[in-house]
């Protein structure tokens, strides 16, 4: 239990960056007193000179030197929204105090705690139970029925029940305001998607956030059917609930780190079954993925120190130690070798019979959604950092699985006609923080007063915006 409070909890988290912190300062400072009188002074002073002009001389390189690396498809659309795109047309200017891939997390994990206990977004929640196949590979039949049923958390933000009222002071929207859905990330929830920012900045430029926690994220399981990515035949029900409850919108998706993996899988298929003649698959006007890791197979193998460790451990502790009697008694197998999975890689191969799949082989075929890809027709905003701990930037150069050509995922989204990859020089894994000195911006009070500003979360509002435009002409 103190293990899944120091990880999947935000306050947790604050304390154990603290008290790491703590620990190196008392062991550099200890070190020091056991040196000559001077002696530490002098080393102190010369750490600090040295340490100061690395850091203005790194920026000042950055600044300099660092452009966006643009990757824009064939679709004609695509360069005029592009235009119409002033912040992706430059680089991101993180603040000069936090500029690292490391140090950006700083900032942003601290307003994402203070804003979480300060100022909560005030979500309607909907829980909605959906159905699903026992066995994937097979079709619904009376021995392969949709017995695999659990519940999960659709977040309205502006809430729908009171958009035509409200007393001074709400943050509220018609109806038919343009909406996104957004997923989150590994073991995120609706107050850290990763981090609060976007969804504050679209609500103020007109858009309802829908944030959705998939099997397991809110709610304990009650069945041992769990997909860490998430699952495309649930999101197609919660689409629907929402469709209802929202006749009108012009719908968007946005995933975040992890969670772009269900958006460019399921559009795939999504479009592919309209372009079938399919008219109840959903559909979107526009579609964006954050920090993506492309190839499921490969993914999460580039996370470095201390990342790889910490996401293991929380994945483990959240979805694995807190299910365990469920998850064990369908598959004892599968659920111990999870469990003593020495990375995330490895564990995402093991949790494949939890997720409707009997074998990792048949669910990376089935899922992976770097195969589906090239499918996809709905316009498309994907977001990289080169410094990125995490999902490093080498896997959208790596040849796609299931060719010969050595195509890569950049090679395929310049032969796109819906797509654009942005590449930015900083950014780190999602905070993409935006400004020299003062990183945050002003948004209203009922909105918790100020947020993050970041340069990823201004390139797609303003790519949502620009297909709104077009969807509307």
């Amino acid at each position: 239990m103190i293990l899944a409070f120091l990880l999947n909890d935000n306050i947790g988290r604050g304390l154990l960056v603290t008290s790491a912190l703590a620990l190196l300062w008392l062991m550099v400072t200890s070190f020091l007193a056991l040196l000559p009188n001077g002696a530490g002074a002098a080393i102190w002073y010369t750490l600090l000179v040295g340490a100061l002009g690395a850091v203005f001389g790194f920026y000042g390189l950055l600044r300099s030197f660092g452009r966006v690396r643009v990757y824009i498809g064939t679709g004609p659309d695509l360069r005029r929204v592009f235009d119409r795109m002033p912040t992706a047309h430059r680089a991101p200017h993180p603040p000069i105090w936090a500029y690292g891939s490391h140090l950006q997390f700083f900032p942003w994990i601290i307003y994402n705690i203070l804003s979480t206990v300060l100022a909560p977004l005030r979500f309607e929640k909907q829980t909605l139970r959906v159905f699903g196949l026992v066995d994937k590979t097979k079709p619904e039949s009376k021995t392969n029925t949709r017995s695999m049923d659990e519940d999960v958390v659709i977040n309205y933000f502006p809430p729908v029940d009171k958009a035509e009222e409200g007393t001074q002071g709400d943050q509220l929207l018609p109806l038919d305001a343009p909406t996104i859905f957004i997923d989150g990330g590994l073991t995120c929830t609706s107050e850290d998607i990763p981090g609060s920012s976007f969804p504050r900045l679209a609500v103020c430029q007109g858009f309802r956030v829908v944030v959705l926690e998939r099997r397991g994220h809110a709610l304990p399981l009650t069945k041992p059917r769990w997909n860490l990515f998430g699952d495309s035949d649930d999101f197609e029900q919660i689409f629907k609930a929402v469709r209802k409850n929202i006749p009108s919108a012009p719908f968007f998706w946005l995933g975040i780190s992890s969670g772009s993996k269900l958006p460019m899988e399921a559009m795939a298929k999504f479009d592919e079954r309209r372009r079938n003649g399919d008219t109840s698959a959903p559909d979107f006007v526009a579609m964006a993925c954050l920090c993506p890791g492309y190839n499921l197979e490969t993914c999460v193998k580039g996370f470095g120190f201390p990342y790889k460790q910490l996401c293991l451990s929380s994945v483990r502790s959240k979805f694995l130690l807190q299910n365990e009697t469920v998850l064990r008694s369908h598959n004892p197998e599968a659920y111990e070798k999870a469990v003593a999975a020495k990375d995330l890689q490895t564990l995402v191969s093991h949790v494949a019979p939890f997720a409707g799949y009997p074998t990792a082989k048949e669910y990376f075929a089935a899922e992976n959604p770097v195969l589906f890809a090239p499918k996809i027709t709905t316009p498309t905003l994907i977001i990289n950092s080169m410094d990125d701990p995490c999902t490093v930037v080498s896997n959208c150069y790596g040849t796609m699985p299931g060719r010969d050509d050595g195509l890569t995922f950049v090679d395929m989204v310049e032969k796109s006609p819906c797509a654009m990859l942005l590449i930015s020089p900083s950014g780190s894994h999602c905070p993409f923080l935006d400004g020299t000195f003062w990183p945050f911006v002003r948004v209203p009070w009922s909105l918790g007063g100020i947020t993050c500003a970041s340069w990823a979360d201004s390139c797609i509002l303003e790519f949502f915006k620009g297909y709104l435009m077009e969807h509307q002409n």
